[in-house]
């Protein structure tokens, strides 16, 4: 009996490391950062192996919203390509090297916003993936300032144990929060003036980012015990 639970045990313990995360992103999973005009501004997010062992990343492009003449281009740890590419991937990674994401953005003179959001993935195991935002702005231009842009109160934060939202925008707006490691840990569809109420105390401490549709704006909030 004690061979069979001993084996139970190794199996899972396998199937475990086998789908654990082996990188994160460097800080958060979302680089806010302003672009000049007129300029190839360079926008980088790095992660971190701790593997222990060779990383070999892919990445994927699941959308991009933008200024239409914003000139984007992509570079990778390996190659920079002419635009967004849909998919690509980056050269195998050793040690503390980090491998990364980077954007050379060319506004010109057109003021506005953009986010980018890419799905990072370990070579032939696409359960350990991380999701990762450039949220990009011209001077004077923040989701906050866009016509369109919704208005979410959030409160309190820091919380611990209930996380409320309120939606202040005269339409509903779909928000959702996500974890340092760029997932998804809570979404919904919130009603014109409506409140969604999140049960954080089960959450792990640390930051976490809120991001409503249609807003280039992003929310940090510290959970905390």
């Amino acid at each position: 009996m004690m061979k069979i639970s001993a084996c139970i045990f190794l199996l899972l313990l396998v199937a475990f490391t086998g789908h654990a995360q082996t990188f994160m992103p460097v800080h958060s999973p979302v680089l806010e950062q302003e672009v000049a005009f007129e300029m190839a501004n360079e926008c980088y997010i790095f992660f971190d192996n701790f593997s222990g062992d060779t990383l070999q990343l892919r990445w994927r492009s699941l959308s991009v919203n933008a200024p239409a003449d914003w000139v984007m281009d992509l570079c990778d740890y390996g190659l920079c390509y002419a635009g967004i590419p849909a998919n690509g991937s980056m050269n195998p990674v050793y040690d503390t090297i980090q491998p990364y994401l980077k954007l050379i953005v060319q506004p010109g003179t057109s003021p506005g916003s953009g986010w980018i959001w890419f799905r990072v993935f370990e070579k032939d195991n696409e359960d350990n993936y991380v999701d990762v935002f450039f949220s990009l702005f011209t001077p004077g231009t923040t989701g906050s300032t866009e016509p369109d842009a919704p208005t979410f109160e959030v409160y309190p934060n820091p919380a611990s144990d209930l996380l409320f939202l309120e939606n202040k925008n005269d339409r509903p707006q779909w928000a959702r929060l996500l974890d340092a490691a760029g997932r998804t840990v809570w979404g919904q569809s919130i009603s014109a003036g409506g409140q969604a109420t999140i049960e954080v105390s089960a959450f792990s401490e640390g930051w976490y980012f809120l991001r409503t549709a249609g807003s280039h704006q992003t929310q940090k909030i510290l959970i905390q015990r």
